[in-house]
């Protein structure tokens, strides 16, 4: 099971504050909730500021190795989002030095670009780390939306 393990449960005791909705409740706030989210399948993971605004998401079950790194490439891109470049970049890093074979290593690739070059706006920040994407995931779609950067022979 996925909520129980122990990486799953420091994760979320360290970076998130949990709230669990029963989709199936007939109560009005519920209804709100799940007509707000357009929530249409469980467990519906979102990832949301202190707002209420939606930072990250994704559906379906994981098992704890995923749901881990996914968990902390979604801290990652709500750091980003939220502005705070240099602990987005450091969260990244994270996910790829403890996640490197999970399927959201890819996605925290080309985001540790990103945010390393928001963070000098050197381009190399970002083609070195869109490089190193494209040797160490090159079947992912992380891979093929740095493509562009690829030169054409």
């Amino acid at each position: 099971m996925t909520y129980p393990d122990p990486a799953v449960e420091t994760a979320v005791s360290t970076f998130f504050v949990p709230v669990q909705i029963n989709t199936q409740d007939d109560t009005p706030a519920t209804h709100d909730v799940v007509r707000r989210f357009r929530q249409v399948w469980t467990p519906d993971v979102r990832i949301l500021d202190s707002d209420g605004v939606e930072l990250y998401r994704w559906n379906g079950y994981l098992p704890p190795t995923e749901f881990t790194a996914r968990l902390l490439t979604g801290r990652a891109e709500a750091l980003l989002r939220s502005g705070r470049d240099p602990e987005a970049a450091d969260a990244y890093a994270d996910v790829l030095r403890t996640h490197p074979t999970s399927f959201a290593a890819a996605e925290a690739a080309y985001f540790a670009g990103v945010s390393r070059y928001r963070l000098t706006h050197e381009p190399a920040d970002l083609l070195d780390n869109w490089t190193a994407l494209q040797h160490r995931y090159p079947s992912s779609q992380w891979r093929t939306k740095q493509s562009f950067t690829e030169s054409k022979t």
